[in-house]
C-alpha cells in the first residue's frame, strides 16, 4: 500500500461504530434522558457541527470532544478525517456493550457519499470508524479508540519517540536508536525544532494501524506502508520489515515546520521523504529503479506529465520528486532542498523555482533529471540504500 499521509481513503459508503464509555473527563452532551437518548443525540450534535466537512474540521474546536485530546492532538478526530466531505449519515443501530463500567453504547452508522444511494455492494464500499465516548458526572464526551485499542501494548522510549508496539511484534532497539538518530540529524541538518515527542504505533499491518485508529475497511492492504498525521506528531508503521525505522514518515513529522504557510506539490512533499526514506516498500534505490522501469514503458512520458498526471501512480510521482531532491540537495544542500519544498505547484512557479535552484532552464533539468535517474539506476543491488542527509 502506498504511504496514508494524505486523505486516501475514498470509499462510497461507510459504517461508523461509535464506542461509548464512562470514565474520562469532558463538557458537553446532556445525561438527563435515557442514556441511548443521549448518546444519539451528543452523536447527531457533533455531526450536524462539522457542516457536512469531515476532513477539514478534524481540528476544529468542539464542546462535544475530550478536551484532553483536543490538547495533545491539533487534528483530534483521527478516524473522523476519513470520511468524505458531504457524507450522508444513518444510524443503523445503537446496543449497549456490556465490558465498560457505568455501561457504554455502540451506535452504527452508515454513511453514504452524496447522491450515492445504492445499496449493491460491488458499487458500494463500506468501512467502520471506532469513537470512544467517556462520560463524567452528567456529561458525554467523544473520543478516539486509539489509547482504548493500544493500551496493552509494549512501549519503549528512543530519544524523542515514544513507541507502541503492537502485542505480537517484538520491539527492535538497533531500529529504534537508528530512527532516534536520524530525527535528530533531519532536524539539525534542516535546521528545524526537534518535535517535542513523536508518537510511533509499530504495527503488523496497514490494516491493523488503521484499525487502532478506529478504521475498518474490507478489503486488505497488508503489511506495506504506513502513514503520518504530522500535525499531530504521529507515525503509523504498517510495515514490520521496516518496524521501528520508518524513515519516509518520520521525515514527514520532522519537516512538518519547513512547509507549514507554504504552497507545496506533492512531487516535493514526497518526494523528499521518499529521498530520506523511499516509498511503497521500496528504499530511495529501489523507489528510482521501478521509477525507471516506468519510463522505459512510457517512453514520451514527460517530467510535467509525471507531476501533473492525475492517473500517475504515487509512487512513480514520490520517486520522481525524490530524483529531484538529490539533484537540488547536490546543488544547494539542505537551504535548495528546503525551498524545494516550499515551491508552489503551479507549473509556471514550479519551474522557475526550480530553475533558481538549479541554474539552468527547465528543458535542461528534465534531460538531467532523467540522467541522474540512470546513475542512481547503475548503482550496484546492495544493503537498503539510505540517502545522505543534506548539508547544513
Amino acid at each position: 500500500m502506498k504511504p496514508l499521509m494524505h486523505r486516501t481513503l475514498r470509499p462510497m459508503a461507510m459504517v461508523l461504530t461509535l464506542s461509548i464509555a464512562s470514565g474520562l473527563g469532558g463538557c458537553a452532551g446532556s445525561s438527563g434522558e435515557p442514556p441511548e437518548a443521549a448518546v444519539r443525540a451528543l452523536w447527531a450534535d457533533y455531526l450536524q457541527s462539522k457542516q457536512g466537512k469531515f476532513a477539514a474540521n478534524a481540528g476544529t474546536p468542539s464542546e462535544l470532544w475530550s478536551k484532553t485530546e483536543q490538547r495533545k492532538w491539533p487534528m483530534y478526530d483521527l478516524a473522523g478525517y476519513y470520511l468524505p466531505d458531504g457524507a450522508v449519515p444513518e444510524v443503523m443501530l445503537v446496543s449497549a456493550l456490556p465490558d465498560a463500567a457505568n455501561g457504554a453504547y455502540e451506535i452504527v452508522t452508515r454513511f453514504r457519499a452524496p447522491n450515492v444511494f445504492a445499496r449493491d455492494s460491488t458499487t458500494v464500499q463500506e468501512f467502520t470508524l471506532t469513537v470512544l465516548v467517556h462520560r463524567r458526572l452528567r456529561h458525554w464526551v467523544l473520543a478516539n479508540a486509539l489509547p482504548h485499542r493500544t493500551a496493552t501494548w509494549a512501549r519503549e522510549t528512543r530519544g524523542r519517540i515514544s513507541y507502541r508496539i503492537a502485542p505480537n511484534l517484538t520491539f527492535d532497539a538497533a531500529k529504534a536508536d537508528r530512527a532516534a538518530a536520524f530525527v535528530d540529524s533531519l532536524a539539525q541538518a534542516f535546521d528545524v525544532p526537534l518535535p517535542k515527542q513523536i508518537e510511533y504505533y509499530s504495527a503488523e499491518s496497514v490494516d491493523q494501524a488503521l484499525e487502532i485508529l478506529g478504521v475498518g475497511v474490507p478489503q486488505a492492504y497488508g503489511p506495506n506502508g504506513g502513514f503520518a498525521k504530522p500535525i499531530n506528531g504521529q507515525v503509523f508503521s504498517g510495515d514490520p520489515t521496516l518496524g521501528e525505522e520508518y524513515r519516509h514518515e518520520l521525515a514527514h513529522v520532522v519537516l512538518a515546520p519547513v512547509l507549514r504557510g507554504a504552497e507545496t506539490t506533492l512531487l516535493a512533499s514526497e518526494g523528499v521523504p521518499t529521498w530520506l526514506g523511499g516509498t511503497g516498500g521500496r528504499d530511495f534505490r529501489g523507489a528510482v529503479r521501478h521509477l525507471d522501469s516506468y519510463l522505459t514503458d512510457e517512453r514520451d512520458l514527460s517530467l510535467d506529465q509525471i507531476i501533473y498526471g492525475a492517473a500517475i501512480p504515487s509512487e512513480i510521482r514520490n520517486a520522481a520528486g525524490a530524483v529531484l531532491a538529490e539533484m537540488v540537495n547536490e546543488a544547494g544542500g539542505a537551504a535548495a532542498v528546503r525551498e524545494y519544498l516550499r515551491t508552489g505547484w503551479q507549473p509556471a512557479v514550479f519551474h522557475a523555482g526550480l530553475e533558481r535552484l538549479l541554474q539552468r532552464p527547465w528543458p535542461s533539468i528534465e534531460e538531467e533529471w532523467r540522467n541522474t535517474v540512470r546513475r542512481i539506476v547503475a548503482i550496484p543491488v546492495g544493503p537498503p540504500y539510505v540517502s545522505d542527509l543534506p548539508r547544513p
